[in-house]
């Protein structure tokens, strides 16, 4: 069984969350800051620690927004290709400096690289938004190197009942209006609500990845569950010589609870 995010079309659904991304670019960094008290930055520092970076990993950094985890991977001396599907998210992490040419547009669902080419693919609060998530975790497993890590860290709903009721009363109350204030997009916000609310649980991604032949997958909850990293790998079947096409545009299992 296939797992999708609603029953929209999935070209439909592309389409309409590219244009509620298009139109919050100005003000989406700073809604994230805001929104998460900064929190979302330190989550993004602890994906680069366990990722386990060294100068000769070429990591793929999918859903990358405007660039602000590929900035952290590439601090850490890696070489980086980020990726998002909105044209303005990129331009915008180029304007500060975040992304640079190696950045590429293009569908997640359909990553334009040969297979076994990145030693590490991430993705960081993008993957609720992908239509079909069965066909992404196959395209991450085609393009990882035997061996890769791959990292998800997604937003998750509490699991104890007393934060749960505070939690909700935040998510659908303050963080769309405060959002769509910050950002100039009310609908926007209201959307993004609802896929935290409305998106699987740990365990089923936890299973979904299992199923698609990553091996070694491990569920880590951090800020009272709120958030949660998937760190899972591709089998190290042999060896595979590392290329990637540099052209500047083209477009098992455990839970850990800290």
């Amino acid at each position: 069984m296939r797992y999708r995010v609603d029953n929209d079309n999935p070209h439909e659904r592309k389409a309409k969350i590219r244009s509620i991304f298009d139109s919050i670019v100005d003000g989406y960094d700073r809604a994230n800051r805001i929104l998460s008290f900064g929190i979302d930055q330190l989550w993004r520092k602890k994906v680069v620690e366990q990722l386990e970076l060294k100068p000769t990993d070429v990591v793929l950094d999918v859903c990358c927004g405007t660039g602000d985890l590929s900035t952290l991977i590439r601090a850490a001396g890696a070489h980086v290709v980020s990726l998002d599907f909105s044209y303005s998210m990129i331009q915008k992490g180029r304007d500060k400096g975040n992304i640079d040419e190696l950045a590429t547009v293009a569908d997640a669902s359909k990553l334009p690289f040969k297979d076994n080419v990145f030693t590490k693919v991430c993705i960081s609060f993008g993957i609720r938004n992908i239509p079909d998530i069965d066909i992404f975790l196959e395209e991450v497993y085609r393009v990882l190197r035997p061996g890769g890590t791959f990292i998800i860290l997604e937003l998750t709903r509490p699991r104890y009942n007393i934060f749960r009721v505070l939690y909700f009363m935040y998510l659908y109350t303050i963080l769309p209006v405060l959002g769509g204030m910050i950002a100039k997009n009310f609908r926007a916000y209201r959307y993004l609500s609802k896929t935290i609310h409305t998106f699987i649980d740990p365990l089923t991604l936890t299973a979904m990845q299992e199923k698609h032949g990553f091996i070694d997958i491990q569920s880590t909850s951090m800020t009272l569950s709120i958030a949660t990293m998937y760190i899972s790998k591709k089998p190290p079947v042999g060896k595979t010589f590392l290329s990637i096409p540099l052209s500047k545009q083209s477009q098992n299992s455990r839970v850990i609870v800290h």
